[in-house]
């Protein structure tokens, strides 16, 4: 396991305990609202920027054919997810739920629900195939002088799960700015 998947495995745990901690005390305000306001939305500039320009890297990589720009831009983004899409997303976790709960009191809204559904589903998307995926393509890479098909194909599936994994986000954002009232 790479140091990087190593980073991310503890990032997550604290972003799970930290969420259940808060929850505990029933997500209060820790700084004054605008504040939280400012943390989410740095969260989804993090967050959302880190998941679109990885994809435009990886792009770019393959695109020059080299093996060394493939394996460089698998490993660096792993290290991009440890640094800006991990604490992207510990910061809209906490400060999402905080929002919620001093200004709809909750997770009362349609909205809110379907957002953090969506945005749950991209986290699971991300945990159980893209992180696996990248670790993989940084092993494929590393192996031999030329690529093997296989790498080629595993990248596909990542373009493919890191749609799936950058749709979903987006829907979420697009709720989060326009608040319809769902049910």
């Amino acid at each position: 396991m790479s140091a990087s998947t190593k980073w991310l495995i503890g990032e997550i745990t604290l972003i799970a305990v930290s969420s259940t901690v808060m929850g505990i005390f029933g997500y209060p305000l820790l700084f004054p609202y605008g504040w939280h306001v400012f943390l989410h939305v740095l969260g989804a500039v993090l967050f959302m920027g880190n998941i679109i320009v990885s994809a435009l890297w990886m792009i770019a990589a393959e695109q020059s054919g080299e093996r060394a720009a493939l394996r460089f831009a698998a490993g660096a983004l792993n290290w991009a997810d440890v640094f800006f899409t991990a604490p992207g997303i510990f910061l809209l976790l906490l400060n999402g739920f905080i929002l919620s709960y001093a200004a709809w009191g909750g997770l009362t809204q349609g909205w809110i629900v379907l957002s953090l559904g969506l945005f749950i589903l991209s986290g699971v998307i991300w945990a159980v195939f893209l992180i696996p995926l990248q670790a993989r393509l940084i092993r494929l890479s590393s192996q031999t002088d030329s690529l093997p098909i296989a790498f080629f194909s595993d990248l596909r599936r990542w373009y493919f799960w890191g749609a799936a994994a950058t749709l979903t986000p987006l829907a979420s954002l697009f709720l989060m700015v326009f608040k319809p009232q769902l049910w």
